[in-house]
């Protein structure tokens, strides 16, 4: 195995998006569903917007119609993402370390397009990297489906085996090992209700990648 490319989910591992997602997602669901729980929490962590509708379609019967659902979520995610989240500790340290050994830097995310757009544009780090995919764009099945992950492989040219992913959620790390993928699951501080047990390692910090003897 050769490795040619790292893989970055973006919420909970380049932006600490998931430290706010959760609390602003529970009041909003508690309105229109009438219940939530960790569980349900860690159920939606790492699909789409468009899955997780559906999903509370066909567990909470959600009567909101879906255009409506998809564009009070973005107002969340606008807020999220121009106003609390930031980068997580390091990142930019090892996608510099990562350029230097010629590797390929892929973001690929659940996240619609226009989500990962801001963050680009408040953080300035669009030049990191050498794909950004979002599942809205490839009409694909967002995570647990690797669809997503299959589909960067081709962008990026390589096979699947030369690619490492980091992800912070089961659902993620699913989607990556479905793709036969090597899986780092980090551990955030903030993922403590994922089960990262199917990732192949487990960090803490994303600096640990730099001490891998993977590449």
């Amino acid at each position: 195995m050769k490795i040619k490319a790292v893989i970055f989910d973006m919420d909970g591992v380049i932006v600490d998006s998931e430290r706010y997602f959760p609390v602003l997602e529970k009041e909003w669901f508690l309105s229109i569903v009438g219940k939530w729980t960790e569980e349900s929490q860690a159920n939606i962590t790492g699909r789409s917007a468009s899955d997780i509708y559906i999903v509370l379609k066909e567990q909470y019967c959600l009567k909101i119609a879906q255009n409506l659902f998809l564009k009070q979520y973005d107002e969340i995610a606008k807020d999220v993402y121009e106003n609390k989240c930031e980068l997580t500790r390091n990142f930019l340290n090892v996608a510099d370390n990562l350029k230097e050994k010629n590797l390929k830097i892929a973001l690929v995310s659940s996240s619609p397009t226009s989500w990962i757009e801001m963050m680009l544009k408040r953080f300035k780090i669009r030049d990191k990297f050498d794909v950004i995919l979002s599942a809205d764009k490839v009409n694909c099945e967002g995570k647990p489906s690797p669809a997503i992950y299959l589909h960067s492989t081709k962008i990026l040219n390589l096979n699947p085996d030369n690619c490492i992913v980091i992800e912070d959620s089961k659902n993620g790390i699913v989607s990556a090992k479905n793709a036969n993928m090597f899986c780092i699951g980090f551990r955030n501080g903030i993922n403590e209700n994922q089960d990262l047990s199917k990732a192949d390692k487990v960090i803490c910090d994303l600096s640990e990648i730099l001490n891998m003897d993977i590449f």
